[in-house]
């Protein structure tokens, strides 16, 4: 049901029915907000259930006829998983045994054992020790044992090997950075070694002091790493395309978020930097593969199995991260995997003795660029000149220009710095983690805590992250295992505001002071601020004014692994995700002097808005999971549920007129003029789907997905829809006939997709019903003194409108050469989006907003390369990662709307997703001759300005001459990654880019004026008669013939191609010291964020920055950082 407190929808039959069938899964749980103690009370069962089962649950049955007490252990053994540690001149003591029992406890069976013999036993944990009865302790002791060693393979050391004492998990242990270790033991055992991609090894103790091992790599494991919908997958029998990224690539990078830190990772995943690089406002936006529609075209994105958001997650809690790129990996997920899905994986406890890892970073940010304004005599010199080039008489004397360079008079004739006053924030930036993890074979845990905070590099300006995670997993039984996770997020930010009624808020702010001119003074002697007619930026920065927005993020969810019978698995989750946001702005008033003191002008009333919302979401999930093999034919079939219930509200009051700027409560508002709004909606999806993967000796390869969605934003006819996929694979390496090949080629496999997805993200939540609005108001009985207040429909509704629809085809190489030292892959891949959501213009006496319709089309194609590479040479290892991408982009369909324009953009059949558009600049005009005998442009051109070409050839530059000029989306981006270390040191070097992109500079290079416009130094190369062969056109003041906004054109559009030292990485591991303070790992590291770029553009321009930010933009950062990683 939709809700407005200016309108009134009642629940249209088909909403309701959905919700009710929905409602029906979750009942008064949902009514009465159960669910947040429902959690926390399952949660804390699961923490505190027993870990292991009694031993008098295990059952013994022996029938033995003189038999040795070895051979009565060996079956005890296989029966009960317990081990058997003893001398061997402790058994030779025995007696042989006469022993038949049936179903008898385990402690049963060795009494009987044991009776009349010289021998005795205790039992600690799954350990049985045997020993001499004559020992007066009542446990087999012997002298306490120091094992030390190194762990390696073939090649090179490995760090963070789990070493655990067997039947005893508490003891253990994990190999340094130099893969060494040291674990104290209470008696002669079995050590128990484990790391991810290599086969376990058991090594018994027997007296020694010093272990070393050499692991051998285990293939199938390896590949297990690899996350997929709903599971994992080895990676040799992968068939779709996915890509992933371990937490060596997250850790320590200083990034505000996962989004930023993904960036430049993985082929075919662009992430553009966000449009701003202030605090709080510079989440990233990810894009798989293209833009498949102008609608929502984000990554769909998973953590733990929760669809949520990636903002929210601390990096150093990520265990790994897999993107879903083509139909055939991200179908299971149907109607919101179309632009890719992102599946996050968090950390979970380990069997083990407890760790306690401690992160942080230190550091201080400098913009990446500013604008190069000139100071004011310059500004006002560069004024007259565009006044003079229109034909004006100059504003400024050169007596006066004089006075703004000597500084005779500061107050009359300043040369105010507005960039150097505004950005004095401190821009120093933290972060600390504390994580805990541990278990032993039954549960295990991990927790964190996390403190994120940046300050800006404007006053004011300031963003802080709080996290905490709680992960939980046990195994009740040899039949049942429960999880659970809890995580809670508090976000809140703070940033300026001012009172522009065009462009409210801190945009205004950073509009103003890259806009006033350096004349104007920021204070008079009076102390009073200078100003233009908006204001003066630094009387808002120093205001009492702010905006500061509070985001409270807790997602939580409890799952179990049932298995039914062997290979049959049942799993069923229930998650629930709630986000409140209380934005609260206020705004100050406040009167502008003359320099005299005279009153100039006032900017108010001051006013405040109280804002806050509700975000709730709430799944349940039942999955069906059966593995069997037969032969060499291998089957995993996976069944599954979903449903969702989302809810929104949204409340804001508005109030006016307070006593003063420091009274900021909405209660000490006038009530005069008060504003108060309401909002809110709720839509649900329900799911069926299944996956069938099935191989042959790992050579041949399939699957298949299919998901059935069903959404309420649809109407009843149109509210399924199905969504299948196919792959398969071959693993050519496998073949008799390939084996010539093994030593040059040690894997080789080929694959090909096909697939569909639906989306279902438009911007009105429910797009088949009439908006109604409230606001209609008439004039009644003939007059227009009388207004009556009415209720009118203000957007149409379409019930003919389906999911937009995305197939994809692709085809993958996956090889090793060099001993599996060199590693490539390759994709190829077509996606088209057909039904796109589209607002199509109708004709005006329809008399509402046109409703939303499938009416468009777009293609993406394009290729992905991965190349790595590593290897050691003794003490020295190295490394290497590159990847690139080329994504072709393009409009195939708009429902015969013909060319939709919007001002320096458009969109239209054959061309990129909102392309550049406009003139074709063929130099500057020379002459007043030149002019004459081109094209007429318009009666104001003359020599200095920008000449257009005559697409049309009919003599007049028209809007017909204008033409596709590029896409401001690159073609190309890449990553490029270099590593080393040597003994202690470490160092990573991370390259990105892109390419075959362009970007805007209209805005970017600055204006001229005695108030609202200030130029860079860029304009000191305009066009004059004594600068013919300048690089810009004659500067002009009011006139637009040269602007490129008003006449856009090819001459603005810049190669936007670049490459940014986005991050390096020193560290050295303290491996000595770290064994006298008694912690496994001690690093200390120095950690630079985007300290080099090279582009073709001005220094003071991103290349990262949005085509079209002009004088709005607050800068990237550059971060420089000295961090610490230590682990006990």
């Amino acid at each position: 049901m939709l809700k407005n407190s200016k309108g009134d929808c009642s629940p249209h039959p088909n909403v309701k029915y959905f919700y009710e069938l929905i409602n029906e899964a979750y009942g008064s749980i949902l009514k009465k907000g159960f669910i947040k103690l429902c959690l926390t009370s399952i949660l804390l069962t699961i923490a505190f259930l027993q870990s292991s089962l009694a031993v008098n649950g295990q059952q013994v049955t022996l029938n033995k006829k003189n038999a040795t007490l070895l051979t009565i252990f060996n079956t005890i053994k296989q029966q009960t998983g317990y081990d058997f540690v003893y001398k061997n001149d402790v058994l030779e003591k025995s007696k042989p045994v006469d022993l038949t029992v049936s179903n008898v406890t385990l402690i049963k069976a060795l009494d009987l054992c044991f009776a009349d013999q010289p021998i005795t036993y205790t039992i600690k944990n799954k350990t049985i020790i045997v020993q001499m009865k004559e020992s007066i302790v009542p446990a087999y002791k012997i002298q306490e044992l120091i094992i030390s060693g190194t762990v390696r393979d073939s090649s090179k050391v490995l760090a963070g090997v789990s070493i655990v004492l067997k039947g005893n998990t508490g003891i253990g242990t994990t190999t340094d950075a130099n893969g060494k270790f040291q674990l104290k033991i209470p008696h002669d055992g079995i050590l128990v070694f484990r790391y991810v991609g290599y086969k376990p090894q058991e090594i018994a103790t027997n007296g020694k002091g010093a272990i070393n091992v050499t692991m051998q790599s285990d293939e199938a494991n390896l590949q297990e790493v690899v996350i997929v919908g709903f599971g994992q997958q080895r990676k040799e029998n992968l068939t779709g395309s996915v890509s992933t990224v371990g937490p060596k690539e997250l850790t320590n990078r200083p990034v505000s978020s996962v989004g930023n830190a993904l960036q430049g990772t993985m082929a075919g995943v662009t992430v553009t930097a966000a449009s701003s690089g202030q605090p709080g406002r510079d989440a990233a936006t990810i894009r798989v593969r293209g833009i498949g529609t102008i609608n929502n075209a984000s990554a769909m994105v998973v953590v733990d199995g929760m669809v949520s958001s990636m903002n929210n997650v601390n990096p150093d809690d990520i265990e790994s991260i897999s993107v879903l790129k083509d139909a055939a990996s991200a179908a299971i997920y149907g109607s919101r995997a179309a632009n890719g899905v992102i599946l996050i994986t968090t950390k979970k406890g380990k069997a083990g003795k407890t760790q306690l890892t401690y992160n942080n970073y230190l550091g201080k940010q400098s913009a990446t660029g500013l604008f190069d304004f000139l100071p004011s005599w310059q500004a006002a010199d560069l004024y007259n000149q565009a006044l003079s080039n229109e034909g004006r008489q100059p504003r400024y004397t050169q007596e006066e220009i004089d006075k703004f360079r000597d500084g005779s008079d500061p107050y009359n004739y300043p040369n105010t710095d507005w960039l150097d006053l505004a950005y004095k924030g401190n821009g120093f930036q933290q972060n600390h983690y504390l994580g805990v993890n541990g278990g032993n074979d039954k549960s295990s845990y991990m927790m964190s805590l996390g403190y994120y905070d940046q300050n800006g590099l404007i006053k004011k300006t300031n963003a802080k992250r709080y996290t905490s995670r709680l992960n939980l997993q046990t195994k009740i039984n040899d039949k049942l295992s429960a999880h659970g996770n809890l995580a809670y997020t508090f976000s809140p930010m703070e940033e300026p505001q001012s009172s522009m009624p065009d462009v409210p808020g801190f945009t205004q702010v950073i509009r103003q002071i890259n806009r006033i001119a350096p004349m104007i003074a920021y204070k008079y002697e009076n102390g009073e601020y200078g100003s233009i007619s908006d204001g003066n930026p630094m009387a808002w920065l120093e205001s009492p004014s702010f905006n500061r927005e509070n985001y409270y993020d807790f997602v939580g969810n409890v799952g179990a692994d049932w298995e039914i019978i062997k290979g049959l698995h049942f799993k069923p989750t229930l998650g629930f995700v709630t986000s409140t946001a209380q934005n609260k702005t206020f705004i100050a008033d406040i009167q502008y002097y003359n320099a005299a003191g005279d009153k100039a002008f006032y900017q108010g009333p001051n006013k405040l808005t109280d804002k806050n919302t509700t975000f709730r979401r709430t799944t349940l999930q039942g999955l069906l999971d059966y593995t069997r093999n037969f032969g060499n034919h291998n089957f995993k079939l996976l069944g599954g549920y979903f449903q969702e219930l989302t809810q929104y509200t949204e409340n804001s009051a508005y109030r006016q007129g307070f006593l003063n700027n420091e009274l900021s409560e909405i209660n000490l508002g006038s009530t005069d003029g008060q504003v108060a709004t309401g909002y809110g909606y709720e839509m649900g999806l329900r799911s069926y789907f299944g996956r069938l993967n099935y191989d042959y000796e790992g050579k041949y390869l399939f699957e298949a997905n299919l998901r059935y969605d069903a959404t309420s934003r649809f109407a009843p006819d149109n509210r399924w829809g199905a969504f299948p996929s196919f792959s398969a694979g071959w693993n050519l390496s496998k073949e008799e006939f390939f084996k010539p090949l093994k030593e040059i080629i040690p894997a080789l496999k080929v694959r090909g997709s096909w697939g569909k997805l639906g989306n279902q993200e438009v911007g009105s939540y429910y797009p088949y019903i009439t908006t109604i609005s409230a606001e209609q108001n008439y004039t009644f009985g003939g007059t227009s003194s009388i207004i009556a207040a009415g209720v009118a429909p203000t957007k149409g509704a379409n019930k003919d409108i389906q999911w937009e629809s995305t197939t994809t085809y692709g085809a993958g190489i996956d090889a090793s050469f060099l001993q599996n030292k060199l590693d490539l892959t390759v994709d190829w891949f077509n996606r088209k989006t057909n039904d796109m959501l589209l607002d199509v213009p109708v004709s005006a006496v329809y008399g509402l907003t046109p409703p939303i319709q499938n009416a468009g089309a777009v293609e993406n194609k394009g290729w992905e390369f991965v190349l790595s590479y590593k290897d050691r040479k003794g003490d020295f290892s190295y490394n290497g990662s590159f990847n690139i991408s080329f994504i072709d982009n393009k409009v195939t369909d708009l429902h015969g709307t013909g060319r939709q324009l919007a001002n320096t953009t458009f969109r239209d059949v054959g061309y990129p997703i909102n392309s550049l558009y406009g003139f074709i600049a063929e130099g500057i005009f020379q002459s007043q001759e030149e002019v004459k005998n081109h094209a007429v442009q318009s009666n104001r051109t003359a020599p200095g300005d920008l000449k257009y070409k005559d697409l049309d050839g009919n003599n007049v530059i028209d809007s017909d001459d204008k033409q596709y000029l590029g896409n401001f989306y690159p073609k190309s981006t890449f990553g490029l990654t270099l590593g080393g270390s040597y003994k202690n040191f470490d160092l990573t070097l991370f390259f990105q880019g892109a390419a075959s992109v362009k970007t805007y500079l209209e805005g970017k290079l600055g204006g001229v004026s005695d108030g609202a416009g200030k130029p860079t130094s860029a304009l000191l190369d305009s066009w004059t008669p004594d600068n013919p062969r300048a690089s810009l056109p004659r500067i002009l003041y009011s006139q637009t013939q040269n602007s490129g906004i008003d006449s856009p054109s090819s001459f603005w559009v810049k190669d936007g191609s670049y490459i940014r030292l986005k991050n390096l990485q020193v560290g050295y591991n303290f491996t000595n010291l770290a064994k006298k303070l008694g912690v496994s790992r001690a690093r200390i590291y120095y950690s630079g964020q985007n300290i080099l770029t090279l582009s073709g553009l001005y220094d003071w321009i991103d290349p990262e920055a949005p085509y079209s930010s002009g004088i709005y933009y607050y800068p990237q950062v550059k971060l420089h950082t000295i961090g610490l990683n230590v682990t006990f």
